[in-house]
């Protein structure tokens, strides 16, 4: 193999809806490159391989290039993989075994990145994290332009120097699956939105990044649509849930096989994406549950076109919904309290044109809550953006009551548990996540599957 220079980070972005579970496996310290379960005999050859193919020149960026097939990467040096290997961007399969010899607190590398240098919200990629607690080291998907943080900690890693991670990104149809180790982690209902860049292996996407001092490549292939990769570490579902998109949106829906059975939708951010883990089973048989993770951060223009023809997907007898966390930079200096009525009007609205048959409730925003006091405490106060929550709150509910939607109150009794905070400010543990669960199977119960005569 012919190498000279430095490996450089992939991480491609692209899709305009991202909801995500993440999935993840580690291979153990011994194993190599030829370990990797993209290499199995019967499987079709790589479309490009670290092993055998030579890193063109242009994309060379430093680096540390060996004749056994791997490459070591010092911080600011990276390489790519040409863009020509993704000639079908909907259906692939990426797979790196990567080392951190040295890790620093704060540190933060891009292991994949295939997104344009200007940031525009096209591509996916990788990231790995190293924070002081160790709750804070784990890896990240990135979609889209969105950096996806798993609240459940599937996506924690064990940095030692002498440990290997395998990461798998299995792209099928636009849809992205993450393996850590072929352990299934976190899925990703996103369409991709196809770009011309390389695959990036180490590259910084923001110039504030620490990255860690060096990160060591031992295997990096990519695959074409004649590949299709399937984990050891996988379970098959009796009802698999797929995707239904359109522009700017994308839902992550159940297969359909009882057309009697009534169907509801819940809209939100990340928090959504943690308490439907705890709402999907609870409605098992009873609805099929759509889930659309998304958030109207912008005041101008309306949102009421993209929720309505979201809400027009399926035949919805109820649609639960929150703007979420991703509106704390709402402050008084920069949106009017007119600005947030008319967006939060024009939300409910776009839900009620598109689904009339729908009945509408509404989740109260969840606490923004501070850091620890210290490591292994718990949260014991709110945020310095609380306040921020209760003035979208106050203005929200009094939307819903000109607007006869229902609310449901979530922020006052996790407001009064802030000892089940995450502790990175947004997230729950999931007994708050189970009582957000509840609180939306009750209603599902009461007002679709049996309401009152």
């Amino acid at each position: 193999m012919k190498l000279p220079a430095p490996l450089f980070l992939l991480v491609a972005h692209g899709g305009s809806v991202v909801t995500g579970l993440l999935l993840g496996i580690a291979m153990p310290a011994a194993a190599t490159a030829a370990d990797s379960p993209l290499t199995r005999a019967g499987q079709p050859a790589p479309r490009w391989d670290l092993a055998r193919d030579t890193v063109p020149a242009d994309l060379r960026h430093g680096g540390t290039y060996r004749d056994d097939g791997t490459v070591s990467l010092a911080a600011g040096e990276w390489f790519g993989v040409p863009a020509s290997a993704f000639p079908d961007q909907q259906n692939f399969t990426v797979q790196i075994t990567v080392s951190f010899p040295e890790v620093v607190e704060g540190g933060h590398t891009n292991v994949l990145l295939k997104q344009r240098p200007d940031g525009e919200e096209t591509g996916f990629g990788l990231s790995c994290l190293h924070g002081k607690p160790s709750w804070a080291r784990f890896f990240r998907p990135i979609i889209n332009g969105m950096h996806i943080h798993d609240p459940l900690g599937r996506t924690r890693l064990n940095f030692a120097p002498d440990r290997r991670f395998s990461f798998t990104i299995a792209t099928r149809d636009g849809m992205l699956t993450y393996y850590l180790d072929s352990a299934p982690k976190t899925k990703h209902f996103t369409i991709l939105l196809p770009n011309d860049e390389p695959l990036w292996i180490g590259r910084k996407l923001h110039a504030g990044e620490r990255p860690l001092p060096r990160m060591e490549v031992v295997g990096l292939t990519v695959h074409g649509p004649e590949f299709q990769y399937v984990s050891p570490k996988e379970s098959p579902v009796a009802e698999p849930r797929a995707a239904i998109a359109g522009k700017q949106w994308a839902i992550d829906a159940p297969t359909v096989t009882d057309p009697e059975r009534p169907k509801i939708l819940f809209y939100g951010d990340s928090i959504s994406a943690g308490y439907r883990r705890y709402l999907l089973p609870a409605l098992e048989g009873k609805v099929y549950a759509y889930h659309w993770c998304h958030f109207v951060a912008g005041l101008e223009p309306s949102a009421t076109p993209l929720m309505r023809e979201a809400a027009a997907s399926a035949d919805y007898r109820a649609i639960f919904f929150n703007n979420g966390l991703h509106s704390l930079h709402w402050t008084s200096e920069k949106a009017t309290d007119e600005q947030i009525e008319r967006q939060t009007r024009a939300i409910v609205r776009g839900f009620r044109e598109g689904a009339p048959q729908a009945r509408l409730f509404w989740l109260a925003t969840t606490p923004h809550c501070a850091r620890p006091p210290a490591p292994g405490e718990p949260v014991a106060a709110l945020g310095d953006k609380n306040d921020v929550v209760l003035r979208i709150n106050r203005i929200a509910a009094e939307v819903m009551r000109e607007e006869g939607v229902e609310v449901i109150d979530v922020y006052t009794p996790l407001a009064a548990r802030l000892d089940l905070s995450a502790g990175d400010e947004y997230h729950w543990h999931g007994p708050a996540l189970e009582l957000i669960a509840k609180a939306v199977a009750d209603r599902t119960l009461a007002t679709v599957v049996n309401p009152a005569p």
